[in-house]
């Protein structure tokens, strides 16, 4: 059974995380909240936890550089 997280920003935006403890996967999907109410997905990526290491590594790394 998938683990869902789901972050609501300014009610127009969401991104939900779907965890697969059987692939041990996480896909991370993009969304856009109609006024309607209805989703519409902008994109979606499923990675690994090392995959995923690597995304905040250089989220990390990429602002050290701006600052720097």
């Amino acid at each position: 059974m998938p683990i869902i997280i789901s972050t609501e920003i300014n009610g127009f935006h969401e991104i939900r995380g779907t965890y697969n403890k059987q692939a041990k996967t996480i896909t991370i999907e993009s969304l856009v909240v109609l006024s309607i109410g209805r989703l519409i997905e902008l994109g979606k990526v499923t990675l690994t936890k090392e995959e995923m290491m690597m995304v905040l590594k250089f989220f990390y790394d990429s602002e050290d550089i701006e600052l720097s």
